[in-house]
């Protein structure tokens, strides 16, 4: 055998063990969906990013707003840093596809999926812990887990959080009637004074999103309320049962206590999920770490009327934890 022919032996040899080490360096890159046996009904997971980075899990809002089909305005940006799971809950998305919904769930029977979707993902991934990112009814969710399963949550980021519904409403209602009857608008006075608190039927909701739309700019005129009214009964049938349910939380009972570093973002015009009360909560909430930002004029949708500027301090802040 010549020089020439053993050192281009050689250098086929260290060639190769040179790619085959940088192969096995290249992040595996996950893109998949499918349906996971959750609650006794298949119900949807759509897996986004890194193989072996830390997992987060967003818990959408609503309830019945599934988020998968539109994860561009919530996560895309943590794709390369983290691994992203999006879950369509009972009611929403491709899990209301595949299931239908029979009768309105219970907040118990949803506390119940949501925990038995952390205990799949924790075993199908050999992980201890996750992230949890939660947008407003979601953060009902991302709560009572962080209670009742703290060891298992490394940070939770809180959107919009739902903290005291009654007292948001409450609020509301008292800026609105405040605000209308110095403008001398009569008749939203008056149907504003005779809504119920909490909302007795669809119609109690109804108006009172039509006068905040209204006091936001963005008026409903009178031919097109009947049509957000037939939006809001066909919702009020499937959720009402649980939504009366979510009034019988205050996180700002007692003194809150999450063992996990916890981050919450608030809009400055949020009157759903009243920003003064995430401002009250953050105060009062005892935790090792904490941190909260306001986003300037936004309301209760931060992921739709803030998508870019969200996504960018959702990466920042999580970039920031130690998830070892």
């Amino acid at each position: 055998m010549t020089i020439k022919s053993t050192l281009l032996i050689f250098l086929s040899v260290f060639m190769y063990n040179m790619n085959a080490q940088n192969i096995e360096k290249e992040p595996q890159k996950i893109d998949t969906s499918y349906f996971v046996k959750i609650g006794g009904i298949d119900q949807y997971i759509s897996l986004k990013g890194i193989k072996d980075k830390p997992i987060v899990l967003y818990l959408h809002g609503g309830p019945g707003a599934a988020a998968s089909a539109h994860s561009e305005k919530t996560t895309a940006s943590l794709e390369q840093d983290f691994l992203v799971i999006h879950w369509d809950q009972r009611g929403a998305g491709k899990t209301l596809k595949q299931n239908g919904l029979k009768k309105s769930p219970t907040l118990a029977l949803m506390q119940s999926d949501a925990e038995e979707l952390l205990t799949y993902i924790l075993k199908t991934f050999h992980r201890q812990q996750i992230i949890l990112v939660a947008n407003s009814w979601g953060t009902s969710l991302a709560f009572h887990l962080s209670e009742t399963h703290p060891d298992k949550i490394s940070t939770l980021v809180v959107i919009s959080p739902i903290i005291n519904l009654l007292s948001s409403q409450k609020s509301l209602n008292k800026t609105l009637i405040k605000h209308f009857r110095k403008i001398k608008n009569q008749e939203a006075v008056e149907q504003l004074k005779a809504i119920n608190i909490p909302y007795h039927n669809a119609k109690d909701m109804a108006i009172q999103f039509k006068w905040l739309s209204e006091f936001q700019g963005q008026p409903i005129y009178d031919n097109a309320f009947s049509q957000y009214l037939a939006f809001f009964e066909q919702w009020y049938t499937k959720w009402g049962l649980l939504y009366n349910q979510l009034y019988e939380i205050n996180k700002l009972k007692n003194k809150p206590l999450i063992p996990c570093r916890t981050i919450i973002f608030y809009g400055d015009k949020d009157y759903t999920a009243n920003y003064k009360l995430s401002e009250k909560f953050f105060k009062r909430i005892k935790t090792k770490e904490k941190e909260i930002y306001r986003f300037k004029d936004v309301g209760h949708q931060i992921p739709m009327e803030a998508s870019n500027s969200m996504q960018e301090l959702l990466l920042k802040v999580l970039l920031k934890g130690n998830y070892n």
